[in-house]
């Protein structure tokens, strides 16, 4: 998703995994996507929000398999995974993305943190007719502001921007506006998941122990394992397993990187290390893999 300088610049995306502006819009995107993310898993460097004009798409993210509407918000936190698997030819997407850089410029996490639980939780959110229409309407505005002037669009307003997106979520999901959401308070369960996923999100590439994210928790090792595996269904070792074996395959699909170079991009000491751990994991060498023609 490559742009040629601006705070903000109107384009299409584009197959690589980042924004290079602080925000790109875009009003209406097609079937063309799945040249991009179709089949293959590919690493979102970028926070998105993607909202479904019209259309259906079975997609994949992170570790869950969504069925996505038209009338649907999907957020994707920087760090996320996403395969397209299926896309109707109607499909409609309007889309907003902040770049890497300027998130971290604008504190990022903490903006996120009113739907953080959700998010992780299911990137996906039905809205109803006037949250819809609100979304539909402002990404409009963003998109024709973007081609009239660019320079209009400062990096204070697309932070604003994000955060009138988000706390509007956060509003739809406490007053009942997002179709069948979980919308019970966070527990402190909820809470230790939503930030070991934002920790593993960061640091999964040099941290594979479990220990290091119970740390910085502050809990016992078997109590936060009990915790992660008792709200999420999956262990934590799981998740961080997940993430690795995404990138990896992201990698493999999408460079010519050497299975050594890729090896060591994912901590690990050794290329044969690397190789039995993904063997382990999808029944195939990081070679064997990269010549196949299965996802």
């Amino acid at each position: 998703m490559a742009t040629n300088g601006g705070n903000v610049k109107s384009t299409r995306l584009k197959p690589s995994l980042d924004v290079s502006a602080n925000l790109v819009v875009h009003e209406s995107m097609g079937r063309d996507l799945m040249g991009y993310y179709g089949h293959f898993p590919c690493k979102i460097e970028a926070c998105c929000l993607c909202y479904i004009i019209k259309g259906s798409l079975k997609v994949v993210i992170n570790l869950g398999e969504y069925d996505i509407a038209s009338g649907d918000l999907v957020v994707l936190l920087p760090g996320s995974f996403l395969t397209i698997n299926e896309m109707s030819d109607d499909t409609l997407i309007s889309f907003e993305g902040y770049s890497s850089s300027f998130l971290r410029k604008i504190n990022f996490w903490k903006v996120i943190s009113p739907i953080m639980q959700y998010v992780i939780k299911k990137p996906v959110f039905s809205l109803d007719e006037r949250m819809a229409t609100f979304y539909r309407e402002s990404f409009s505005i963003m998109t024709r502001v973007s081609r009239y002037d660019p320079t209009f669009l400062t990096p204070s307003i697309s932070k604003s921007a994000l955060i009138v997106a988000i706390d509007m979520l956060s509003n739809a999901i406490k007053s009942n506006m997002v179709r069948g959401a979980n919308l019970r308070n966070s527990s402190r369960d909820q809470t230790i998941v939503g930030e070991f996923i934002q920790l593993a999100l960061e640091n999964y590439r040099t941290e594979h122990k479990i220990s290091f994210y119970a740390h910085e928790a502050s809990l016992t090792l078997s109590h936060f394992c009990n915790v992660i595996s008792k709200t999420t269904g999956i262990t934590a070792q799981q998740i961080i397993m997940n993430l690795i074996i995404m990138d990896a395959k992201t990698q493999l699909r999408n460079t010519d990187a050497p299975v050594q170079e890729i090896s060591k991009i994912l901590g690990f000491t050794s290329p044969t290390t690397f190789n039995r751990y993904f063997k382990t994991y999808t029944g195939m060498t990081p070679q064997e893999y990269r010549n196949s023609t299965g996802g």
